[in-house]
């Protein structure tokens, strides 16, 4: 059973958005209004200096005229943030180097707790689009038993098979046997696949409240 990650540091702290619509950076600061005293929002301006902040948000792939791409490098803690969920869509941001991945469907608080996460030094993944039926659909084909899904999860989290043993109760040849059939059922043979995959299919602790199988969203890694 995955767990609740531990809170977020209690500091106020300050987002930066690449963004040029006012309308984008005005509706998302007023979203982020009612949790002011732990975040605040700051425009990135092509046209002006970059601000001093703690993480910066930006959509991937944005290629219309008049927009600026995203960064090839991230000088800051780079957060993506974007409509686009898609598995293939968070891996290629998150082999980027960026610091999280944030879907533009979460609600204010969720998304807060996310940027808070991410401020403290984990590394998030969140690509909730709030498709409750898709969600069950994919829930339904997890190909991994429930310990299997657990002794998984806590390798992204970079556990040490020995802390495994140790917080799940089992011999270390048990997790050994546990990580050697979850590795068969997803078809990877590396400690560095087995993570990657767990990003993709957001195999990762939740912010919201446990669940009794895994969750496919939102996920927090120190």
């Amino acid at each position: 059973m995955q767990q609740r990650p531990n809170a977020p540091v209690s500091r106020h702290v300050k987002v930066g958005i690449m963004e040029e619509s006012e309308l984008v950076v005005h509706g998302l600061r007023a979203m982020l209004e009612p949790h002011s005293a732990l975040v605040t929002l700051v425009a990135h301006r092509a046209d002006g200096p970059a601000p001093l902040v703690d993480l910066t948000l930006y959509e991937p792939h944005r290629r219309a005229a008049g927009v600026r791409p995203a960064p090839q490098r991230f000088p800051t803690r780079m957060v993506a943030f974007g409509w686009d969920c898609s598995p293939e869509a968070v891996s290629t941001e998150m082999s980027r180097g960026a610091a999280g991945f944030v879907s533009k469907w979460l609600p204010a608080r969720r998304l807060v707790w996310n940027l808070l996460q991410v401020a403290d030094g984990r590394v998030v993944v969140d690509a909730w689009t709030g498709q409750a039926e898709a969600e069950k659909a994919a829930a339904e084909k997890w190909p991994l038993t429930q310990r299997e899904t657990e002794v998984l999860s806590m390798i992204a989290a970079g556990k040490a098979n020995r802390d495994i043993a140790e917080e799940t109760n089992l011999s270390i040849n048990s997790v050994k046997s546990y990580i050697r059939g979850a590795y068969s059922k997803i078809e990877v043979t590396s400690r560095s696949q087995a993570v990657l995959w767990a990003i993709q299919h957001g195999l990762l602790m939740s912010p919201e409240p446990e669940q009794t199988r895994p969750r496919l969203h939102a996920h927090a890694v120190r």
